[in-house]
């Protein structure tokens, strides 16, 4: 039966590894390396890969120290605005959700009253079923809905713009109603 492998591998690659081979090693490993033909087969594997290691080195791009802080500073920065946002971003889905339910019950409210009112005003043409029909509700919770975001989107919408430099320099936001 044939050997796999051999006590020595481990000593073969440690002298490469530390840059020993061929010329610092005793002359017991490198008579048993020359004698051995697994750890002469382990020697080549691994001195190639050692040479192709070595090539990728001397053929990396490396960034400047100043480039790694510039983009550690930027990264800080952006996950210190993603962290202060959320809570502003948190506030305006329910202000929206608030608007919307609002506006929703305001139409149904209306649209019972008007069902309600419509004899004095003068609809007795106008069917009941019409009048409760999915689509002329849908319609005017949809005109509500317009009616109520647009002054919220108005008030709001100055808020998410970033600041503009003021006179001098500073930071200055106008809230415009």
């Amino acid at each position: 039966m044939k050997a796999i492998e051999c006590p020595r591998e481990s000593d073969v690659l440690d002298a490469l590894a530390s840059a020993r081979w061929p010329h610092r090693v005793t002359c017991e490993l490198a008579d048993h390396v020359a004698s051995c033909a697994i750890c002469t087969d382990v020697l080549a594997v691994a001195a190639a890969m050692r040479a192709d290691s070595d090539a990728q080195w001397q053929h990396a791009n490396i960034p400047s120290s100043g480039q790694v802080w510039w983009r550690a500073e930027m990264r800080a920065r952006q996950e210190a605005i993603r962290k202060a946002s959320r809570p502003i971003t948190i506030a305006q889905g329910v202000a929206a959700l608030l608007a919307l339910a609002l506006t929703g019950t305001a139409g149904w409210v209306a649209w019972t009253w008007l069902r309600d009112q419509a004899p004095p005003f003068g609809f007795a043409s106008v069917s009941a079923q019409a009048l409760t029909s999915p689509l002329a509700l849908a319609s005017v919770v949809a005109l509500g809905a317009l009616a109520v975001s647009g002054p919220v989107g108005r008030v709001v919408a100055p808020l998410g713009r970033p600041a503009k430099a003021g006179r001098y320099g500073s930071q200055s936001r106008t809230l415009r109603l």
